[in-house]
């Protein structure tokens, strides 16, 4: 017959104000429930003790005050030897309840004060949360209103945190599930699916500097295929894994360049193709958001290189094709022609040997379309006489 309480974490100040709470409601109590009625005390094997009504057969029965053993105090309405009706249940810990009972368990609309604090105000069912309700977290400074299924929020609810913010959707078995709205503190909003407490499905996010994110997301973080638009204009469509950009994907950038190709680790990495917005087009391998291996750039003035970059620069062997009519075949280092390699002009001379720096340095041959020819040294594009 006793109500059950789940054990609580308990604070001294609030314990001490609960208990001196605790003496002043017994009388309150009493003179409500009891009043005048005409009164029968018993008092039982176990110690415990009765004073209130009672039926012929000897059970509790109408309006009465029962102390527990253990120091519990019941006073309100009871049938058939249990509490029934309106009550108000007095734990020795300081904890109470206060609200409707039927066959000794809380049942109907209720409070319950609990020793840390916290408050439930709302609809019981055989002594569990069940309805409608709302619990204040006092420690925590936070509050949920809504709904409640066997003892856990479960509907649609209202939870306000600590820091501000705010959801208001759908909760399934003590967690937020299904559809739902987070407005944070911050100004950022979700809007979207979760799961296990974690935005999870698809959904919406506006952040605080404006960025949007409209897409999958898996246990809070951005997932699958998404749309991210910046608030510059810039606008990335494509594969997201464990919040970064990962896969196939597409970035608009707010200067009218573009890019299409694979990320890896939130970075252009793979094979790709970005145009930019003055013409130039590039085909390639990309790393760590380089060019790096092997790639194609055609220039808007005509130009061409096809060959090997690293670090974003022509480096390694490559061609370079000017657009009038000038070729370049050899070794490149940090986007300039170093190492061995022959030009050609259109006129039909041409220059094979060593490069340094973009020059022709060291030992090389050159050979005029008139036939002349000089092989030897050059420094910065001349020869060494």
């Amino acid at each position: 017959m006793m109500i059950t309480t789940a054990p609580q974490n308990i604070t001294s100040s609030i314990q001490d104000k609960l208990m001196e709470e605790r003496k002043r409601l017994i009388t309150s109590f009493e003179q409500k429930f009891l009043g005048e009625e005409q009164a029968r005390q018993a008092q039982y094997a176990d110690q415990a003790t009765y004073n209130g009504q009672m039926n012929e057969k000897q059970n509790k029965q109408g309006v009465g005050k029962y102390l527990f053993p253990n120091g519990d105090v019941y006073i309100g309405q009871w049938s058939n030897d249990l509490f029934n009706g309106e009550g108000v249940y007095l734990f020795n810990n300081g904890e109470r309840y206060e609200g409707h009972l039927l066959n000794g368990k809380k049942h109907g609309v209720g409070i319950y004060y609990y020793a840390n604090g916290n408050i439930y105000n709302g609809e019981w069912i055989n002594d569990l949360k069940h309805g409608k309700g709302k619990y204040q977290y006092y420690l925590q400074g936070e509050t949920y209103d809504g709904e409640w299924q066997y003892g856990e929020r479960h509907g649609r609810g209202v939870y306000i945190y600590s820091l501000g913010d705010r959801y208001d959707g759908l909760w399934e078995r003590g967690l937020k599930w299904g559809r739902g709205i987070v407005e944070f503190a911050s100004g950022a909003r979700y809007e979207g699916q979760f799961s296990s407490d974690k935005a999870t499905g698809q959904g919406t996010m506006i952040y605080v500097n404006n960025d949007k994110y409209e897409g999958q997301w898996n246990d809070g973080l951005k997932h699958g295929y998404g749309i991210y638009t910046m608030a510059d204009g810039s606008r990335y469509e494509g594969n997201w894994m464990n919040d970064e950009r990962e896969g196939q994907g597409l970035f608009l950038y707010a200067s009218g360049d573009k890019y299409e190709g694979i990320y890896g680790k939130n970075v252009k990495n793979g094979f790709g193709i970005y145009i930019a917005s003055n013409g130039d087009r590039y085909e390639g391998e990309w790393a760590n958001d380089k060019r790096q291996g092997n790639g194609t750039l055609y220039m808007a003035n005509g130009d061409k290189y096809i060959g090997e970059w690293k670090d974003g620069e022509k480096s390694g062997k490559g061609i370079y094709y000017f657009a009038h009519g000038d070729t370049y075949d050899g070794y490149w280092l940090g986007g300039m022609r170093h190492g061995y390699g022959k030009y050609s002009w259109s006129i039909g001379d041409y220059y094979e040997g060593e490069w340094k720096f973009d020059k022709m340095n060291g030992k090389g041959k050159f050979k005029g379309a008139d036939g002349s020819e000089y092989i030897g040294e050059f420094s910065n594009d001349n020869k060494v006489n």
